[in-house]
């Protein structure tokens, strides 16, 4: 496909036209242009506009619209299309595995067989999927793509009707398929049993799987040994978000969101945000609606003081000790607490909270907080310890 040479050939002409045409997904082959509306309405003026001109570009055009094309398929491919390698934010932390993704895309089952992608949520796991698949299915390659628990849920509607082959050849058939949420097989011992068949059916016919998870093939749980060694057999590659990407994703959320670039309304969403693409695009939404609210004056040095004196005392420390760089897991753990406390108790600022404690950027503060929310959902200890701690700080501070 060749996107831009029939849009250079349109725009020659017609400058008006060729804004409307990139609104098409385009494939052009040796022969044929095939222009893929993205609506019956679009359709019409497309055709009409072709009819009404003159073509001499040298190759028969074909119109059709999106759900025509979804006909022509065995199988609906689920393809949501507006999720594209184009209109995905790169950066030092997820280029490897965007890059991997588009090689999967183009030459689907001739590398990285199977592709096993993970991390977090919200990183856009399942935006790489979508894109692959659109670029692979424009490639004229059979795609399915389906989330693990609509698979399992399709699978057990084909046993209780006795057509369970009729599911595998389905799945068996494709070019690339695409699974999301992988994590939630675990218990699922008839949809672990015929995936594993899909598997085997499609990995010999050196057809590409693609699957996502949260976590790594290791830590997934109870699935079983067979599968975990399949998934394993390829590239397993986690995907991230840093700094940089992140400050570009915000960009991005607000210009499609039609917000100005404003530096205070970047920051205030930087600041307030995780690494979560689905998060930051809620908070834009929500700054969209109801602005940014006046924040209460930041509390000052002397309270951050305060916070790390008191948490000192509690664990036997010197205020001093939480300030300095060491490899002591006491001092780590009750600086962590301390960073904690000073989001929690004052609404200090990531970056404040950073710049006292001498790191070089807030990432630290963010990393160090987001482990103690961790600590505080897994151990009910803890959770009573930081209760009482924040109880007993607001009550000193007489907040």
């Amino acid at each position: 496909m060749e996107r831009q040479d029939f849009l250079s050939f349109i725009e020659q002409a017609d400058k008006f036209a060729v804004g409307i045409f990139r609104q098409f997904k385009i494939e052009e082959r040796d022969n044929i242009v095939i222009l893929i509306a993205p609506t019956e309405a679009y359709k019409r003026w497309a055709m009409e506009y072709i009819k009404s001109r003159v073509f001499n570009y040298g190759k028969r055009i074909e119109v059709r619209s999106a759900g025509e094309r979804e006909k022509n398929e065995a199988y609906p491919s689920n393809l949501i299309e507006k999720y594209s390698f184009d209109n995905f934010v790169v950066g030092k932390a997820n280029e490897l595995v965007y890059k991997v993704c588009i090689e999967v895309a183009e030459y689907p089952g001739s590398s990285f067989n199977p592709l096993f992608i993970y991390g977090k949520v919200g990183l856009g796991k399942t935006h790489l999927l979508h894109a692959i698949g659109n670029r692979a299915r424009d490639g004229g390659y059979k795609v399915i793509y389906s989330p693990i628990t609509d698979f399992s849920d399709e699978m057990i509607a084909y046993l209780k009707k006795g057509q369970i082959e009729a599911f595998r050849n389905k799945y068996s058939s494709v070019d690339v398929l695409l699974l999301d949420d992988v994590q939630f097989l675990s218990g699922k011992e008839r949809t672990q049993i015929e995936l594993f068949r899909v598997f085997e059916s499609i990995y010999s016919k050196d057809k590409q799987m693609v699957l996502v998870s949260d976590r790594h093939p290791k830590d997934l749980k109870d699935i079983s040994d067979r599968l975990i060694s399949r998934f394993e057999s390829g590239l397993v590659i986690e995907i991230g978000l840093d700094d940089e990407t992140k400050l570009s994703i915000i960009k991005q959320k607000l210009i499609l969101y039609g917000m100005p670039l404003d530096q205070k309304v970047i920051d205030h969403i930087f600041e307030n945000t995780g690494y979560n693409v689905r998060e930051i695009e809620g908070a834009i939404k929500t700054l969209k609606v109801v602005g940014i609210k006046e924040t209460p004056k930041k509390k000052s040095v002397k309270d951050i003081n305060f916070v790390v004196e008191f948490t000192a005392r509690h664990f036997k420390l010197k205020p001093e000790d939480l300030k300095k760089e060491g490899k002591e897991r006491k001092i780590i753990n009750a600086r962590h607490i301390a960073m904690y406390l000073c989001k929690m108790v004052l609404g200090t600022s990531y970056a404040e909270i950073s710049r006292y404690f001498g790191k070089k950027d807030h990432t630290s503060a963010i990393y160090s907080i987001r482990k103690v929310e961790e600590k505080i959902r897994q151990d009910r200890k803890f959770k009573y310890m930081m209760t009482f701690l924040e109880r007993h700080l607001r009550k000193e501070l007489e907040l």
